[in-house]
């Protein structure tokens, strides 16, 4: 049972996509919905809903919209990155309070230069609108997917012996280890700059 902010309610199967109770409210509301969020757990529109509570969409209005187009910007730089480097080595990208970052790592730090073509590249992948999709794997299907990639089988490690779900999100060319939340397509980020660089 879901409880919307007019106080009317919604019941739906578990396992319901949230666009999918966006959409039974209105059309417009769901071009509008960046994410909702049930009972305070902000969460994407491709998530399924798998508990009752209070249901909140999120539009650019409101403040916890900001985190999730952050955290959709850290997975366009990577897509970015990816492209123009593929020798990278791809880390976490998590939004944080001022901005995003996203760990690489690679022989030698980047340069100055190589910020300004990632954010050209960034740009073209916004410009691509690559829907942002989401996939629910087992601990073994996501070991195999990342099979090449060292940091994310570390990560992985963590979850053996759990029934933790574990997900990922793909933006064209990129897939990624990724709780979410994300907006639906990577056109959603309108305004962003790469500011600095640095080696760890």
């Amino acid at each position: 049972m879901l409880t919307l902010p007019d106080g009317n309610t919604r019941e739906v199967a578990p396992g319901t996509l949230a666009r999918d109770v966006v959409g039974s409210i209105g059309a417009r509301l769901l071009q509008a919905a960046l994410a909702v969020a049930v009972d305070g757990e902000v969460q994407d529109l491709m998530t399924p809903l798998r508990r009752s509570g209070a249901f909140v969409v999120i539009t650019d209005k409101d403040p916890r919209a900001l985190g999730v187009l952050r955290h959709s910007g850290a997975h366009i730089l990577a897509t970015a990155v990816r492209r123009l480097r593929p020798d990278a080595k791809i880390g976490f990208g998590p939004a944080i309070d001022d901005g995003f970052y996203y760990d690489f790592e690679v022989e030698s730090p980047f340069t100055p230069e190589d910020l300004a073509a990632f954010e050209a590249e960034m740009r073209k992948v916004v410009a691509e609108k690559y829907p942002f999709v989401r996939a629910e794997v087992s601990v073994d299907e996501a070991k195999q997917l990342f099979a090449d990639d060292p940091l994310k089988l570390e990560r992985l490690a963590d979850f053996d012996g759990t029934d933790e779900i574990i997900s990922t999100y793909t933006d064209g060319p990129f897939i990624d280890l990724c709780r979410g939340p994300h907006v639906p397509d990577t056109s959603y980020l309108k305004h962003f700059k790469l500011l600095h660089t640095a080696g760890a």
